[in-house]
């Protein structure tokens, strides 16, 4: 039987829906909830991850269309990025998405949302 190549819908709708429901985590529920959830929100990252990797930027979109919005809500939570392991796997995810040579509007556009995500991060780190 063949591995099913995409993480299921629902991980994302799930993931999607937490990241919205959490925003920036500027309460005290939401950061706690963020932290109850943050162990299986780096292992899904994890698991996008080891998806991205093996596709271009164009195969990505299309295969996860709420990726991109998922992992930038996540950039925006500093519950989420305040961990070590979660950033690291946050920014991988979005760099795996970056095209080195865009060759379509999708790739170009990936990459000046990208460009500006890593930025806006390494601007909290200094």
């Amino acid at each position: 039987m063949a591995q099913q190549s995409t993480i299921p819908a629902f991980c994302l709708e799930y993931w999607q829906n937490k990241a919205v429901e959490w925003g920036q985590a500027t309460t005290l529920a939401s950061q706690q909830d963020v932290c109850l959830h943050l162990q299986q929100l780096k292992d899904f990252l994890q698991e996008i991850f080891q998806k991205l990797q093996h596709m271009n930027t164009t195969a990505a979109i299309k295969t996860f269309p709420l990726v991109g919005q998922l992992l930038g809500r996540l950039c925006w939570n500093p519950c989420v990025v305040a961990d070590e392991e979660s950033q690291r796997t946050l920014l991988q995810c979005l760099w795996c998405l970056y095209s080195a040579e865009p060759q379509n509007a999708i790739e170009l556009k990936a990459n000046d949302w990208i460009q500006e995500r890593v930025m806006f991060q390494r601007s909290r780190e200094g």
